[in-house]
């Protein structure tokens, strides 16, 4: 994410981006700020590269209620859990490296692929994870995908820059970014980037109907469920 430095309309003054020269992340800060001088700062990639384990919490929100919750817990770079409450329905999903095993409602654990209507539809970024049935000596789908996903956004989009957040953990700078989409609608989206670490912290998108929060390296442990347990025992947020 982009970093401007000094007033705006100073020719000599200069704008941070996290990627090389020439990528989406320069063209977006030339567009964005033609009066001032691009540094290229490959920080994503060695931030991605530190990170061993994560969890991603997003709330859909609809008329001031919590629609859907869903927590998604990962150690890199091939065990995750997710769990994910939607209108008093819960849905579960383990992986450990091959071996995948989910539950819906009042079911028992199944172990296999599930369909695709075991969660909502939503993108979900699966940063340093790998996929089912692939080496872990091959590159993690997960850290392309959001690499992807931010490479698409800076490009195609208006970047402003806000206010530095404090708390007692660390410091995030929140940033604005504004796209059109196939409608040429504007939408936008607010995301606060740690200023030491260079990952999100936290993301609002769509004037506050959908909330994530990011925790990076937490402490966790991942195990194959209990396939014998209670049809309705409810599960914890991981």
């Amino acid at each position: 994410m982009a970093r401007a430095k000094g007033g705006k309309g100073k020719p000599n003054n200069t704008i941070a981006f996290q990627g090389e020269p020439g990528a989406n992340s320069d063209m977006a800060c030339h567009a964005a700020f033609p009066y001032m001088t691009t540094l290229p700062c490959p920080t994503f990639d060695a931030a991605m590269n530190a990170v061993q384990s994560w969890r991603i919490r997003t709330e859909l929100r609809q008329n001031n209620k919590v629609d859907l919750i869903r927590t998604h817990v990962a150690i890199c770079p091939d065990k995750e859990h997710i769990v994910e409450k939607m209108l008093g329905t819960t849905a579960e999903y383990i992986r450990i490296g091959d071996d995948i095993y989910y539950r819906k409602g009042n079911t028992s654990w199944v172990k296999g692929t599930p369909n695709g209507d075991l969660f909502f539809h939503f993108p979900m970024a699966r940063p340093c994870l790998t996929n089912p049935n692939e080496p872990n000596a091959k590159s993690p789908g997960g850290a392309e995908e959001l690499k992807r996903w931010i490479s698409e956004n800076m490009g195609d989009s208006r970047i402003t820059r806000g206010d530095l957040k404090f708390n007692d953990a660390d410091n995030c700078r929140e940033w604005t970014v504004t796209r059109l989409d196939y409608r040429f609608q504007s939408h936008n989206y607010v995301v606060c980037i740690g200023d030491q670490d260079h990952l999100p912290r936290n993301m609002t998108r769509s004037q506050g109907i959908v909330l994530t929060h990011y925790d990076w390296n937490p402490s966790l442990v991942i195990e194959p469920p209990d396939m014998n347990a209670p049809r309705e025992q409810i599960a914890d947020m991981p």
